[in-house]
């Protein structure tokens, strides 16, 4: 009987443990949360890619110490020609709610994440052998 009392003891601290536990854990804050995602994709006859992607990302003063805002921020840009020259400039800010004090210190998180694609093409290169309009075009 011990026994059965025992394993049925068990088993409801395991069946509530799901409910109990993060009640017990504090949970993680972050002051202001900015993100940045920049995608440029280029297909042209250049060997090398010409792609600048430039993110200033500021933070408030009532970020610190508050739940503070959250901004995204998602740039595309593609070119498909024989010269591509791709330039991104983003800036972002962002503020917390003075009365949303959460009594501890609020880190802010900002992330940045760039994907630069560059794929040369032959067939956009003016002077490529492969270009069989570059033949035509030097023949004249």
């Amino acid at each position: 009987m011990k026994f059965k009392l025992l394993s049925l003891s068990l088993f409801s601290i395991t069946a509530l443990s799901p409910f109990i536990v993060p009640s017990m854990i504090p949970s993680a804050k972050a002051g202001c949360i900015a993100v940045d995602v920049g995608t440029q994709v280029a297909v042209d006859g250049q060997r090398v890619g010409h792609q600048t992607n430039r993110t200033s990302q500021n933070f408030g003063p009532n970020c610190d110490g508050t739940t503070g805002g959250k901004v995204t921020t998602v740039g595309t840009q593609t070119c498909v020609s024989g010269r591509c020259v791709q330039n991104r400039n983003s800036s972002q800010y962002v503020d917390g709610d003075p009365n949303s004090r959460v009594g501890v210190r609020t880190p802010n998180i900002g992330i940045r994440v760039k994907t630069p694609v560059h794929v040369y093409n032959p067939s956009l290169d003016p002077n490529s052998p492969l270009n069989k309009n570059a033949v035509f075009r030097n023949s004249k």
